[in-house]
């Protein structure tokens, strides 16, 4: 199974959504690596809350859209706060993206992942913010030091 690697940026909620999609695609099967820049497939989760955020996710968008090119990732994935907010900019102006989810789209990650990596297919959505799941218990899998809440 092909492995997958998450940059996650933002807020504190950004990183639970992170790690509940990083639980889904281990519970799919995918393998999970902590050096995104040696993964098949590359998630970045943005976050636009002011400018110099909204920047430092386009530059890690670019950064491994490079590695993309260069064959290294084989599929590059945006979710969080800048491709909600700026969707039409976003598969607009970033064409290496081969997954572009908004937040109540979440939970469609293995899905348009596996759909990448097997069939070349795009996926675009943004579903119904009413759509994501807040009350993720333990169906998440914690990337921060364990003497932090």
């Amino acid at each position: 199974m092909a492995r997958v690697g998450m940059v996650s940026l933002g807020c504190s909620k950004n990183q639970v959504d992170a790690e509940h999609m990083l639980w889904h695609l281990r519970e799919a099967g995918f393998e999970l690596c902590a050096d995104a820049g040696v993964c098949d497939v590359v998630i970045i989760n943005t976050c636009s809350f002011i400018e110099s955020a909204k920047q430092e996710s386009i530059d890690y968008i670019m950064e491994f859209a490079t590695l993309k090119e260069e064959g290294r990732v084989k599929v590059l994935c945006c979710t969080g706060c800048l491709a909600e907010r700026y969707r039409e900019e976003v598969r607009r102006e970033i064409p290496e993206l081969d997954v572009i989810l908004g937040i109540g789209s979440n939970a469609e990650i293995v899905r348009a992942i596996k759909d990448a990596l097997e069939s070349g297919i795009e996926t675009t959505r943004f579903g119904d913010k009413e759509n994501l799941e807040l009350d993720v218990g333990e169906k998440r899998i914690i990337s921060n030091l364990p003497f932090y809440a």
